[in-house]
């Protein structure tokens, strides 16, 4: 799928998360890059409005540690999977985080048993 590299703007909300984490699940068929996903992630902390959501049982500090950890664990991928060779041949846009983690993020924000 061919993605716009226009940044994500929904609000940073907790329900906004629980989404854009679902659309991660989907991989190459969601509406979002992971890159754009890892952007929104990236700037969560600083535009959070901090109101919990009666509809997401995770705290709004557990949130931000969750939106944290996105971060974190692309940077992680980036550097233990690819080359910098690698990283110049294509876009950002291209690169797909493995389901996994994806389902583990939205699992601890949902309060959903995490696989192991």
């Amino acid at each position: 799928m061919a993605w716009s590299s226009t940044p994500i703007s929904k609000p940073h909300t907790l329900s906004n998360l629980a989404d854009l984490l679902s659309q991660g699940l989907l991989g190459s068929m969601s509406r979002f890059s992971h890159f754009q996903i890892i952007e929104w992630c990236a700037r969560f902390g600083d535009d959070f409005d901090h109101q919990p959501d009666d509809q997401i049982p995770a705290s709004p500090e557990h949130a931000l540690d969750i939106a944290d950890d996105v971060v974190v664990q692309w940077e992680l991928h980036l550097a233990t999977q690819y080359t910098l060779e690698d990283l110049q041949r294509f876009s950002m846009d291209d690169v797909v985080l493995p389901k996994q983690y994806f389902e583990n993020w939205l699992n601890q924000l949902l309060d959903l048993p995490v696989p192991h």
